[in-house]
């Protein structure tokens, strides 16, 4: 029994890190963390949960100036999640 849950924690865990990994360049860790309705944008009411009142670094952020991060516009400016 406590080999069978062994490795179901370790497929688990390996599979977890797969998926985090699985597209680098577009599905980072912390966009979709900061993204909680997962749309695929981030406003700035999101961002706040994080970064608490930084509406300007929002705004260095917002090239396109709609009120929405994109992964590439957060990316760009944030990186991995960087202050």
């Amino acid at each position: 029994m406590k080999t069978s849950a062994i490795l179901l924690i370790v497929i688990l865990l390996t599979s977890s890190v797969a998926f985090c990994l699985a597209d680098e360049n577009k599905d980072h860790v912390c966009f979709r963390v900061l993204d909680s309705n997962k749309d695929g944008m981030v406003t700035f009411h999101e961002f706040e949960q994080f970064y608490e009142n930084d509406k300007e670094k929002f705004n260095e952020a917002d090239v396109d100036k709609d009120g929405k991060l994109t992964h590439d516009e957060y990316h760009n400016i944030l990186g991995h999640g960087s202050s």
